[in-house]
């Protein structure tokens, strides 16, 4: 349970200089996590704001996925969680792990102005997510999932046509069974 003491807004971020800088006045936090691939120079504004720098180190999207959204989950133990996302490796993912774990606000820069984006819902339905699960398994037939999820077949192409417009799902060259991309496997982080 927190105390009122314990409660900080955190600003998690891989933005840098002016943009940065805007972002930290609208949001006012009270702690800042600096994210980023690879190596980058440190501004002077890194040493004004309480936090840490974290560096993601793998060349794997899905592991860096996962330990983006580690770190948000930490800072939702202790508050309110604000993630501003620029360009580069990271960007995109920041962007996706702030909608995936629903923080308090997603901002990012157009230019030097700083802009709020609403939150983004993927609408994955029970069904659907076990299809993904079984799928990131193993490239299976339609009447394979129908048997394996419970679900008849008119149902199974329903949601796989679902799943193939989000781009979670894709089908092999023979047509005959379908497989979970990329985007698939990151949206069961």
């Amino acid at each position: 349970m927190l105390v009122e003491d314990d409660f900080m807004k955190t600003l998690i971020t891989n933005l840098r200089g002016q943009c940065l800088f805007n972002v930290s006045m609208k949001t006012q936090p009270e702690g800042l996590i600096s994210v980023n691939h690879g190596k980058h120079r440190k501004t002077e504004l890194d040493s004004l704001l309480k936090g840490g720098e974290i560096i993601i180190d793998t060349e794997d999207p899905h592991d860096a996925l996962k330990r983006i959204l580690d770190i948000i989950r930490g800072a939702k133990i202790h508050g309110d969680v604000f993630v501003a996302f620029g360009s580069g490796d990271i960007g995109p993912l920041l962007n996706f792990a702030a909608n995936y774990e629903g923080v308090d606000g997603i901002f990012t820069c157009f230019g030097e102005k700083v802009v709020r984006l609403p939150p983004l819902d993927l609408k994955i339905s029970k069904p659907r997510h076990k299809i993904l699960k079984i799928l990131n398994q193993k490239d299976l037939t339609a009447a394979e999932i129908g048997n394996k999820v419970g679900i008849s077949r008119a149902m199974v192409y329903k949601h796989l046509n679902g799943l193939i417009e989000m781009g979670l799902v894709k089908r092999s060259h023979s047509m005959e069974k379908y497989s979970i991309t990329d985007a698939g496997m990151l949206s069961m982080a």
